[in-house]
């Protein structure tokens, strides 16, 4: 594909396989024969602390770094991590987040206020239109392994359309980056995702 940079922000909190998930772009971007930058940033992620990581991709990409507002596509494995990154998002930005909330410790043990999917979605419309949740948690369960949740999300993103990387590739970068005794199952949950992201589409369409 003719794809001068496409800027995509992939956020969670640590054991989401935020990393392994940009990993696997990374290489499929790589397949496709596009130009790779990408960078990542994260604080206590055992722990359960942000990650946010970044790729830009395409035929004229320079730093690693995406200019706030710049983002196609961002990618949220935990539903209030998108409102933490939502700087990076415009008005054509798609949101894809899995609608599972992953409330800190500490917010618990001070009794703070957290937002709900509702507050979430209503704050981020105002950012752009385009916010789709996806129902991520519950369908890795359903494949047999919650640790599927990143490639089930990434499957989503591809059924949607608004990725420019090829199916094919994604596959070929799997193998690479997962171990094999789970190629299977994460090959399960990768189909899973794309067809809950061609039901995205059609919402859009």
């Amino acid at each position: 594909m003719e794809i001068r940079n496409f800027n995509l922000l992939i956020v969670g909190v640590g054991g989401q396989g935020v990393i392994s998930a940009i990993q696997i772009l990374t290489k499929a971007a790589l397949l496709d024969n596009y130009k790779v930058r990408t960078a990542e940033t994260h604080g206590m992620a055992q722990r359960g602390g942000s990650v946010a990581t970044f790729l830009r991709f395409g035929n004229k990409i320079e730093g690693p770094l995406i200019a706030r507002g710049n983002c196609q596509v961002i990618l949220a494995l935990e539903a209030s991590e998108a409102v933490r990154y939502f700087n990076y998002a415009g008005s054509e930005t798609f949101f894809f987040i899995n609608n599972k909330i992953i409330i800190p410790p500490t917010v618990h043990s001070m009794d703070m206020e957290y937002p709900n999917i509702e507050m979430i979605q209503k704050f981020l419309h105002q950012v752009s239109t385009h916010i789709f949740f996806v129902n991520g948690h519950e369908e890795a369960l359903k494949v047999g392994n919650l640790r599927t949740l990143n490639i089930l999300m990434l499957g989503a993103l591809l059924g949607s359309e608004k990725l420019p990387i090829t199916q094919e590739a994604i596959e070929r970068s799997m193998m690479l980056v997962i171990p094999k005794k789970y190629q299977k199952i994460n090959e399960i949950a990768l189909k899973k995702g794309i067809e809950k992201g061609k039901l995205i589409i059609s919402e859009i369409k």
